[in-house]
């Protein structure tokens, strides 16, 4: 199964045959742009609307509402909730709720860790919130001292950090336990941090897109280890993590293979007549969508 955001709405289809199994208009206006992340176990489907202030976890099974979280009140004041009965968007706050969460301007980033167990979000007010999935309530906020909008988010493998890369191309690598930021790194052409991922088999092997640049780091050597041959928007590494696959080409249209460790272009796939905005292996890595 694969979870797409388009539009307002979200979306299951079906990955062998093609078909929609269920989509809901879940977030605000045609130009939500809304960020899908699925569970590792496949159950749990996260979305998030760039002009929205809510996250929703829906079932993946059927495309019915798990659990709803209001980021703010407009003041920075955390409300985390769940959907009234027989509602998918509307919501009754939790109390007991400390973390200051977002506070204002959208939500733009999510991503689930490892487990299952915790949802990062990134807002356009510069802060990443870890949000329990079981309670829905915030547990964590993590923020710079100069806040930029956070465009990406990726765990490591193992789940103890998490990256968030900006609208001013700034990645930034923090500790999921105990909030604290262990690097900040900046791209050579700064613009927009596209996508962020881990290497699932090395955490600390980091690769980064911005504004036509991909990017690989070593976390530990708080280095660029190199960029690719060919510049692209997006950088996804497959389940061995050997391969990177990358948006390249005219028009952001072209699909490239490449090795992870030479950064050779392997593999170069073209037939997209508009831009490629999203790209995803199977558990396998024998297919790419």
């Amino acid at each position: 199964m694969l979870a797409l955001g388009l539009g307002g709405r979200v979306m299951f289809v079906d990955e062998v045959t093609g078909e929609v199994r269920w989509a809901v208009e879940a977030h605000i206006g045609e130009n939500s742009q809304p960020k899908v992340a699925m569970s590792k176990d496949g159950r749990l489907c996260a979305s998030v609307g760039r002009f929205d202030e809510h996250w929703t976890l829906w079932e993946a099974a059927n495309g019915e509402v798990h659990r709803v979280g209001d980021s703010h009140d407009g003041t920075g004041a955390c409300i985390c909730g769940v959907p009234k009965v027989g509602s998918r968007l509307l919501w009754e706050p939790l109390e007991g709720c400390p973390v200051v969460a977002h506070s204002g301007r959208g939500i733009w980033a999510v991503a689930f860790s490892p487990s299952g167990l915790s949802l990062a979000t990134g807002g356009g007010d510069g802060a990443v919130i870890l949000w329990n999935v079981q309670t829905g309530k915030a547990a964590r906020r993590m923020m710079e001292e100069d806040p930029e909008g956070v465009s990406a988010l990726a765990f490591s493998a193992d789940g103890s950090c998490l990256s968030s890369g900006t609208v001013e191309g700034i990645i930034f690598v923090w500790d999921t336990t105990t909030g604290a930021m262990l690097l900040r790194m900046h791209e050579d052409n700064p613009g927009e941090v596209k996508s962020l991922q881990f290497s699932p088999t090395d955490n600390n092997q980091l690769a980064s897109a911005a504004e036509g640049e991909v990017a690989l780091w070593d976390v530990v050597q708080r280095a660029m280890v190199r960029t690719s041959e060919e510049r692209g928007r997006l950088a996804v590494f497959s389940p061995d993590g050997r391969t990177l696959a990358t948006v390249n080409g005219q028009g952001a249209r072209d699909v490239h293979l490449v090795d992870a460790e030479t950064g050779a272009v392997r593999v170069r796939v073209v037939g997209h007549q508009q831009v490629v905005f999203c790209v995803a292996f199977s558990v396998d890595g024998s297919k790419l969508a």
